[in-house]
């Protein structure tokens, strides 16, 4: 199993690591966006929606495994959000996909417990449709707030970790390509 290093060491084939990573997770929560303004009068969000959304998982940096794995339940979350705040638990799915595709380690799937926990408490306060936007909203904030601190149990487990005999006598790894 290959060790943990922070995404931005890694080299892509086309282009730079920064411009993925801003277009690719702003078409995932563009594509979610426009899923879930999906009326009965405004059906072409819908056509609109899952395209960004799938695109966007392509466009992300990452092992090209990952990103298709995630697509087809991404995709899928996506669209149970129509469901409206009965279905906030799919944020903690999305978070997952995140997490995968970011290559972070076990620990920091920690972090699926407040989308987890969220999810719980918002299905019995909001009942009504009109309480939806509000189900979206703290969802949404909850599942950014819970990727930073996936990232950030990402960096203490990599500086907790013990080093291994090859990184302390100098001795440098050279990645493979499907690193």
């Amino acid at each position: 199993m290959t060790p943990w290093t922070v995404p931005p060491t890694r080299l892509h084939r086309w282009g730079s690591y920064r411009a993925r990573y801003v277009a690719g997770l702003t078409l995932v929560v563009l594509g979610v966006l426009a899923t879930n303004f999906t009326s009965t009068y405004s059906l072409f969000f819908l056509a609109i929606g899952p395209p960004l959304h799938v695109l966007g998982w392509l466009i992300l940096p990452g092992v090209l495994w990952r990103r298709l794995t995630v697509l087809v339940p991404a995709l899928l979350c996506s669209i149970l959000l129509l469901g409206g705040a009965d279905f906030n638990g799919v944020f903690a799915a999305l978070l997952a996909c995140w997490l995968l595709v970011r290559h972070r380690p076990l620990l920091s799937y920690l972090a699926l417990i407040p989308p987890i926990a969220m999810s719980f408490l918002l299905k019995d306060a909001l009942n009504n449709y009109d309480q939806n936007w509000v189900g979206y909203l703290v969802g949404f904030l909850t599942t950014v707030a819970a990727s930073w601190l996936a990232w950030w149990l990402a960096g203490w487990s990599a500086g907790h970790r013990p080093r291994s005999p090859r990184v302390a006598t100098g001795i440098r790894r050279i990645p493979s390509r499907s690193e």
